[in-house]
């Protein structure tokens, strides 16, 4: 396949969107957005191995190796960019454009053993933000959210209105939720829902 294909399939992959950038609430409160067209990756590399600290090395990423927390730009900058650690070897990179530009020279060395896969068409990415965002996100998660049990720099996947989504705390009182595409629309409805009160 040409290489101009390939660069249009993944760029209309990445403008599609089931929820098509729909905001509600207030930060006030709680406000809800999707976040378009975040690039994300599943980067499989066995910790701490070379090929792990060049993987990091070469994207400015902080890589943490236990599972359940979240690394950010090893190198401060403006862009958005995370390392979502969901198992020993595996972490989820959102936010980082040219992740797959920059590995390519990676993977033609034959001593370094990992696979980046682009996964952005597989999710839709929404935000929760204020200070009500964990009395919302109780309604659907059993999952303790408070600062003890899950700190700025935590994710987790489960079942949140029944679909299997990831939740990573990013910030004081913000949350993201990445869940598969074709449970967007309903899991948006279910936030909403839940938001009632405070809307």
């Amino acid at each position: 396949m040409p290489d101009e294909t390939i660069e249009t399939l993944t760029s209309m992959i990445a403008k599609e969107s089931p929820l098509g950038g729909i905001k509600h609430g207030t930060v006030a409160t709680v406000a809800i957005r999707e976040i378009k067209g975040l690039p994300a990756f599943d980067l499989r590399v066995a910790p701490g191995t070379s090929s792990h600290a060049a993987v990091a090395e070469t994207l400015a990423l902080d890589m943490p190796l236990k599972p359940g927390q979240v690394g950010g730009r090893s190198v401060p900058d403006e862009s958005d960019a995370h390392t979502l650690c969901l198992a020993p070897d595996w972490w989820l990179i959102v936010g980082l454009q040219e992740a797959e530009r920059k590995l390519a020279p990676l993977l033609l060395k034959n001593h370094y053993h990992f696979s980046a896969v682009d996964v952005s068409g597989q999710r839709t990415t929404i935000e929760l933000e204020g200070p009500k965002v964990r009395e919302v996100l109780a309604h659907l998660w059993d999952q303790d959210l408070r600062e003890k049990s899950f700190p700025i720099a935590s994710v987790s996947q489960g079942l949140m209105a029944k679909a299997p989504v990831i939740v990573c705390s990013i910030a004081p009182f913000r949350y993201r939720v990445m869940v598969r595409s074709s449970f967007a629309l309903h899991l948006w409805k279910a936030l909403v829902d839940a938001t009632e009160e405070w809307v």
